[in-house]
C-alpha cells in the first residue's frame, strides 16, 4: 500500500458540517467533514446519490453550500464570493470524466486556451516552451504538438492534469479518471499522481473501482446517503471491505459457472460489416462475429476504436455500407424496428443522451421504444397512460428502483437507480439477445452488481448478450470469449490472455 512522505501537517482542503438540500427536508448532504491533507491522495467513495457529485461542486464553487464552512491551504473561505474562478484562483483543479479539452487544438494550444495569465494573443513559441516546462517539472509525458482527437486516452489525461497544474492547481479532483484507460495507461496515471503527491500536491480520487483506491489512495473518506460515514487509512481496510462501508452490507463474489457449448443456431450473427465512422479509426472494417445462445461474448477496446459505431449498427441507427446481421438465423435489415421485432435488445453506452430521456417520468421512459400497434400501451392509436404506469411501477417494484414512482422524472433517480430502468426495459419481453454497452460506467459498486447479475441471468436463461465495454476487468469478469476491437476492426484475444496481454493488444503493440 503507497504511503504518503513525512511533512507538515498542512490541509489543501478542510470543508467542516457542509450540508445542502434541493428540496426542503431532504439533505443530498447532511453535516459532511472532509479533510485532505497536502501531499496525499485522497480517495472518496460512495454509493451513486451518496453525494460525491454535489460536495465536488461545492468545493470548485458551482454550487453554494446551505450550511457549513470550507478552508483551502489553511485559509477560510467566503462563501458568499466563492466562485469556480476563485477556486481555480485558490488553487483548485478537476480533471472530469468527460474531457473538456478541445480535440482540433493542439495541447500546447489547450494549455494557453482560456488561461486569463495568457494575455489576449497567443504567442506559440512562448506557450509551448512553458508547457515544455510544466511537463518536465511534473514529469507528465504529453505529445504537446499533436491535436488532442489523435492521443491515446491516457495521454489526454495527462493532458487534462497538466492544464490544471498550469493554472497552479494544488488540489487536484479527479472524476472516475480510469473508466476509459487501459490497464498500462491506468499505471501510467498511478504514477503521476504518485509523483503529484510527493511535490506536495493534494489530489482526491474519485472512482467505484475498489481495487484502484486499494494500489494508490493514502486515505478514503465514504458518503453513504448524504454523511460521512468512514474516513481512514488505506492501509486499514481492503476492497472488500470498502465495499461494506460503502453499501452497509457485504457484497459477495460474483460467480460465473461454466458453460455448455450450444449446439444451436447463433443468436447473433454478423457477417462482413462495414460502416463509416466519426474518425478514420473507428470506421468499421469487415467485422465478422459469431454470438449462441447462452452465451456472454465481451468486445474489449479503448474508446473511439468503433464501439460507438457497432452499436448504432446493432441499434438501426447507423447504415452500414456493406455486410450481414443475423438474428436467430434470419437476416435482419439494420433498422430499428426490425431488430427489436427479432428479439434484438439494446442497453445504450450513453444513458443519459440515448438511453433514457431525464424529462420524461419513469412510464415514459418505460414506452419509449415502444410503437403504435404494442396492444399493451396502446389502443387504436391513443396511450393508454394508465397501462404504461402500471408497467412501470411492476417494474421499479420488481428491479428495486427507488422511487417507484411511475410519475417521477428520471432527473430525479440517481444514476444507478436510472441505469436499473433501463435495463428493465430492455430485458422486458424476454429478448434472445441483448446487446449491452458499458453498462456499468459511473455505477457504484451495490448498481454494478445489480446489472452484473442480470447479465448473468440472462446467460443462465438461454439468452445471448453481445457486451461492448471499455472496462476491462468487467469484460474478464463475465464473459465466456473476449475479442478486441482496434481501429474498427476485431483482433482475437487468445484464451487466458491476462490484464496486460489484452492492453497490449489494445494499444496495438501485439499479434493476436
Amino acid at each position: 500500500m503507497p504511503q504518503a512522505t513525512s511533512r507538515p501537517a498542512a490541509y489543501a482542503a478542510r470543508l467542516h458540517g457542509v450540508s445542502k438540500a434541493f428540496v426542503p427536508r431532504r439533505p443530498v448532504l447532511d453535516g459532511v467533514d472532509l479533510a485532505v491533507r497536502a501531499g496525499e491522495i485522497h480517495a472518496l467513495l460512495g454509493e451513486n446519490g451518496a453525494g460525491k457529485s454535489t460536495l465536488m461542486k461545492i468545493l470548485v464553487g458551482l454550487l453554494r453550500p446551505d450550511a457549513g464552512s470550507i478552508s483551502l491551504a489553511d485559509a477560510p473561505v467566503d462563501l458568499d464570493r466563492f466562485t469556480p474562478a476563485e477556486a481555480v484562483r485558490r488553487g483548485i483543479g478537476m480533471v472530469h470524466q468527460v474531457s473538456a479539452l478541445v480535440p482540433a487544438m493542439t495541447v500546447v494550444e489547450n494549455l494557453a486556451f482560456g488561461d486569463a495569465r495568457a494575455g489576449l494573443w497567443f504567442h506559440p513559441r512562448r506557450a509551448r516552451r512553458a508547457a515544455e516546462r510544466l511537463a518536465a517539472r511534473f514529469q507528465l509525458e504529453v505529445s504537446l504538438d499533436r491535436r488532442v482527437e489523435d492521443l491515446a486516452m491516457g495521454e489526454r489525461q495527462r493532458a487534462e492534469i497538466l492544464r490544471a497544474l498550469g493554472r497552479g492547481a494544488r488540489l487536484l479532483i479527479l472524476d472516475e479518471p480510469t473508466s476509459v484507460l487501459t490497464p498500462r495507461e491506468a499505471e501510467a496515471l498511478f504514477a503521476s499522481l504518485r509523483g503529484l503527491r510527493d511535490a506536495g500536491r493534494a489530489v482526491i480520487f474519485i472512482s467505484h473501482k475498489l481495487s484502484e483506491v486499494e494500489a494508490v489512495a493514502d486515505r478514503v473518506t465514504i458518503l453513504r446517503q448524504g454523511k460521512a460515514t468512514a474516513s481512514l487509512s488505506a492501509r486499514e481496510a481492503d476492497a472488500r471491505e470498502l465495499g461494506r462501508l460503502m453499501l452497509g452490507r457485504d457484497v459477495p463474489p460474483l460467480e460465473r459457472p461454466a458453460r455448455t457449448p450450444s449446439v444451436a443456431a447463433p443468436a447473433l450473427e454478423i457477417r462482413g460489416l462495414c460502416a463509416p465512422g466519426l474518425s478514420e479509426a473507428s470506421r468499421l472494417r469487415e467485422i465478422d462475429l459469431r454470438l449462441d445462445p447462452g452465451e456472454i461474448l465481451g468486445i474489449v477496446g479503448i474508446d473511439g476504436n468503433g464501439q460507438r459505431e457497432l452499436e448504432e449498427v446493432l441499434a438501426g441507427v447507423r447504415r452500414p455500407t456493406r455486410g450481414d446481421v443475423c438474428v436467430g438465423g434470419r437476416r435482419i435489415a439494420p433498422r430499428p424496428r426490425a431488430l427489436r421485432a427479432a428479439g434484438l435488445a439494446h442497453l445504450s453506452g450513453d444513458r443519459d443522451g440515448a438511453g433514457l430521456i431525464s424529462a420524461f417520468t419513469l412510464a415514459e421512459n418505460w414506452i419509449l421504444k415502444g410503437s403504435h400497434d404494442d396492444r399493451r400501451f396502446f389502443r387504436r392509436g391513443w396511450l393508454d397512460r394508465a397501462a404504461a404506469r402500471r408497467a412501470a411501477r411492476a417494474a421499479a417494484e420488481r428491479f428495486g428502483i427507488v422511487p417507484a414512482d411511475p410519475d417521477a422524472p428520471i432527473a430525479s433517480l440517481s444514476g444507478g437507480n436510472a441505469q436499473k430502468l433501463a435495463v428493465a426495459r430492455e430485458l422486458d419481453g424476454d429478448p434472445s439477445v441483448l446487446v449491452a454497452v458499458n453498462p456499468t460506467r459511473g455505477l457504484d459498486v451495490g448498481s454494478a452488481r445489480f446489472v452484473h447479475d442480470e447479465l448473468l441471468a440472462r446467460r443462465r436463461s438461454g439468452g445471448a448478450v453481445l457486451l461492448i465495454s471499455t472496462d476491462l476487468d468487467e469484460v474478464l469478469a463475465l464473459s465466456d470469449r473476449i475479442t478486441a476491437l482496434v481501429r474498427g476492426a476485431l483482433a482475437a484475444v487468445p484464451p487466458g490472455s491476462d490484464r496486460a496481454a489484452i492492453g497490449a493488444i489494445l494499444l496495438g503493440e501485439a499479434a493476436a
